[in-house]
């Protein structure tokens, strides 16, 4: 004897039992064995909790719930990061409207289909489609993912190579010097110039300065250690970073700096601001390699409805904007969307981890703020950085220093 495999789990959400009734019969005709199990909910409060807590086959839900639309059902069970919903659903209305399709189909509905149009073949045939697409496209997604592990282990491995390159160096230094101090009291033990041993010390205690200075940056981006914050003045950030900017940059590349007349009072860690902004105009760089022009402006901005000014998800406000601008190749609309991802990179194997903007982005983030991109292919681009203006107390405190 063996166990019967279990029958597909079918969710009908619909406020009216007659139509809930009629999909039922659609699914198991009466008398015939039952091809599914069927769940129903009368409400689309309900129909969430199911569809949370439960695994479905499919979901066919109604566009005209008491408590919700259908949209807002879908809205509310959408995930954006897979571009899908819990399970396949089918969307009911009773009349078709073009725009509520669309809206169905946007967040994660797999089909759509009209009452008044229903029959036992349509709604079968609807159940499959909407089980294939579901299915074709979790594929996707589940492909997509390997290839961003690929990638990212890559770049670890970069990453790691790099680390362990500039370590080399470090340690490269400091043995020298101490093999050379070793030679040097060996062969004249009674004749020790105290600038030579000076000198060689120096130059261990820079070394080891750059070794510490790389790992507080690691630990940084890896969020095990907490930025240094104190009240600046963005304007002067930017001065004290701009002959840092000069060497990566090269002479093919102009600097323009447009720096707001009035102060600008932040609180950040300024060393990681610096850095963050050398990240900004390395990506710069990169995209100019026959030379270009980086503008570099600040501005006050007060953000009081986020959605009117066009920066929905930055919470209104008083905010310093610094705004990094290059003449480059500019990016196309998948590229810019992933490019604080950490290990996204488009460079060649050996030219990039990947790391430098999303670096830049954990920053912003620690620092309460808000990093945008702005780019088109063959425009250049824009990244924006909005900190927070601090308080007026928190800046009098800081020039009381």
């Amino acid at each position: 004897m063996t166990d019967k495999a279990p029958l597909p789990e079918i969710l009908i959400i619909d406020d009216n039992d007659v139509d809930r009734e009629g999909i039922r019969r659609y699914l198991n005709p009466p008398g015939t064995r039952p091809a599914f199990a069927v769940t129903e909910a009368d409400c689309g409060k309900d129909g969430i909790d199911l569809v949370l807590s439960r695994r479905f086959d499919c979901v066919f839900v109604d566009y005209r719930l008491h408590d919700m639309d259908g949209v807002q059902f879908l809205r509310d069970i959408y995930d954006p990061r897979s571009g899908l919903s819990p399970a396949p659903v089918v969307m009911l209305t009773g009349e078709g409207n073009e725009t509520v399709m669309l809206e169905a189909l946007r967040f994660g509905a797999q089909d759509y289909l009209i009452k008044g149009n229903l029959s036992a073949d349509a709604v079968n045939i609807a159940l499959k489609k909407a089980c294939e697409l579901f299915e074709l496209k979790a594929g996707q997604r589940r492909a997509e993912e390997q290839l961003h592990h690929m990638q990212r282990m890559e770049a670890v491995g970069q990453l790691t190579a790099g680390i362990a390159h500039d370590f080399n160096n470090l340690l490269t230094v400091v043995l020298g010097n101490l093999y050379q101090l070793q030679q040097r009291i060996s062969s004249n033990p009674d004749k020790i110039d105290p600038q030579y041993v000076l000198k060689k010390v120096e130059t261990m205690e820079s070394v080891a300065r750059s070794g510490a200075d790389l790992v507080r940056r690691l630990m940084v981006f890896t969020r095990q250690r907490s930025l240094e914050q104190e009240v600046v003045d963005l304007n002067e950030c930017i001065a004290d970073t701009l002959e840092l900017l000069r060497r990566p940059l090269g002479e093919t590349v102009e600097i323009e700096v447009r720096a707001a007349q009035e102060s600008l009072p932040v609180a950040i860690d300024a060393v990681e601001f610096g850095n963050a902004l050398i990240n900004m105009a390395i990506n710069a760089r990169d995209a100019m390699p026959r030379g270009g022009k980086l503008t570099i402006s600040t501005q006050k901005l007060t953000v009081d409805d986020p959605y009117a000014t066009g920066l929905a998800g930055v919470a209104a406000g008083s905010y310093a904007v610094v705004a990094v601008t290059d003449t480059g190749t500019g990016m196309a609309p998948d590229v810019a969307a992933r490019i604080f991802e950490p290990f996204f990179t488009t460079k060649g194997p050996g030219e990039g981890t990947g790391l430098g903007l999303a670096m830049a982005y954990g920053f912003v983030k620690q620092s309460r703020g808000y990093i945008t991109v702005d780019s088109s292919p063959g425009r250049g681009t824009t990244f924006r950085i909005y900190l927070p203006v601090a308080p007026s107390e928190a800046t009098a405190a800081a020039q009381g220093n």
